[in-house]
């Protein structure tokens, strides 16, 4: 009697060489999506001088009640949490941002650089609903630039956001807003406790806790009746620094030529965030749960971690959401072979395995064929591998040096020479259309 199967843990999910689902009226999700996504980040955030840094996935849950809040959404109900063996309360981490700064501050990164920009991608958890695109173990990649009071550092990040989005070709809006700072929130907070008091009783349940704990994220609630009440909240009133910076951070992004939407409503769920927040908005593709990037301004996070007074501004972006919208966009996503060879014997086979090394060396994808078939069933898994060229190699091939290579798309023939192979390939392929 066979073994039961071990399913997944719920929420979690596997992501394989073939194409993968969320549900069956989902887009299909590749691997290839996501490592698009990944080298679109590698490629673009060094310009802008942003180094990686990694950190543990396990962090002291403390790190997280006093970075993150305990009031928090993240904290109080979704955060993965147990005693570990020798007592201590450990965490796995909901979000990079906290672990980076702790890592900052432990590291005394300061006193070796004024100003640091690091940038991280990895696994985070959180103990939430799933929904499309969101998973209990999901993948974020971000950035943190500490040391900097902007705005024009804000609003660098921002244009860096928007340009790894249009490499990815992805439509989205760019929302920013600002929060305010010490000075000028708290006064806001009261003004905006008084005005959700008087209409508590047309928020949800969840909204009429948010009321005493945290008021500004009743702002974000997707809730159609707490929608209408925040409609009519008063607008922030800022300090003049606090205006000043807005003001200056709208300027340059003007400069920078990054269009953005000016959104009031717009707050983040995490405490540490202050003045500048922003949000990149999917125009399509996600329904009520569009947001795919995020972030803002937190200065005060260094100190509450134990450092010192120390500016930081930081975005993060679920990868898995950017595939869907990938996937949706048409962006071609799987590495396809230039050339697939198909050998119809055993000397056929220890060529082909020849050839694909020295088109490999000189940086040309290729593909053998390991199976023993037809030339016909290898053409049509040449058609599904989606390569370019077919190559089939038989006794007289081997003989006379010569082959054809076959474009699958068009049905073409071009002779080539095999022990001429890489210089032929590469003359065809320059003579070509490159969507041919």
């Amino acid at each position: 009697m066979a073994a039961a199967k071990i399913p997944a843990v719920k929420g979690m999910r596997d992501v394989l060489p073939t194409d993968t689902y969320l549900k069956k009226d989902d887009p299909w999700i590749r691997t290839g999506h996501l490592h698009l996504i990944e080298q679109a980040a590698r490629d673009i955030f060094p310009l802008y001088g942003y180094r990686e840094a990694r950190t543990p996935i396990l962090e002291r849950t403390a790190l997280f009640t006093r970075g993150i809040g305990e009031v928090t959404d993240i904290v109080a109900k979704e955060m993965y949490t147990f005693e570990d063996r020798d007592g201590t309360s450990v965490s796995m981490r909901p979000e990079g941002t906290a672990s980076l700064v702790r890592a900052y501050v432990e590291h005394a990164v300061s006193q070796q650089e004024p100003d640091s920009k690091w940038w991280y991608m990895g696994p985070m958890f959180r103990h939430e609903r799933q929904q499309r695109g969101r998973y209990r173990q999901f993948t974020q990649i971000g950035l943190e630039a500490l040391g900097s009071q902007g705005p024009r550092i804000d609003a660098e990040q921002i244009e860096l956001l928007n340009r790894w989005l249009k490499a990815l070709a992805i439509p989205f809006a760019m929302h920013v807003n600002s929060l305010g700072d010490a000075n000028c929130r708290p006064q806001y907070r009261a003004l905006l406790q008084d005005y959700l008091r008087a209409h508590a009783a047309e928020l949800c349940e969840e909204c009429n806790r948010r009321i005493e704990t945290n008021p500004i994220r009743v702002l974000d609630c997707k809730n159609p009746k707490c929608q209408q009440v925040a409609a009519g909240a008063p607008p922030m009133k800022y300090c003049e620094p606090c205006q000043q910076h807005f003001d200056k951070l709208r300027n340059s992004l003007d400069r920078l030529q990054v269009q953005y939407l000016i959104d009031p409503k717009l707050v983040r769920g995490l405490d540490y965030y202050t003045r500048t927040t922003y949000e990149a908005i999917a125009t399509e593709g996600l329904g009520a749960q569009s947001t795919v990037a995020g972030g803002g301004r937190y200065d005060g996070l260094a100190r509450e971690l134990g450092g010192g007074d120390t500016p930081g501004i930081g975005f993060a972006a679920g990868v898995e959401r950017l595939a869907l919208l990938v996937a949706q966009a048409g962006r071609e996503a799987a590495v396809k072979p230039v050339l697939f060879i198909a050998p119809l014997g055993e000397n056929e086979e220890l060529k082909a395995d020849e050839l694909a090394q020295a088109l490999r060396s000189a940086g040309l994808s290729a593909e053998v064929s390991f199976r023993k078939s037809s030339a016909g069933n290898q053409m049509k898994r040449a058609d599904t591998l989606g390569a370019r060229f077919a190559l089939v190699l038989g006794e007289q091939e081997l003989q006379s040096d010569r082959a054809r290579l076959k474009e699958l798309k068009t049905g073409a023939q071009h002779e080539v020479v095999l022990s001429e192979l890489v210089a032929g390939l590469r003359k065809l392929l320059l003579s070509l259309p490159e969507n041919q």
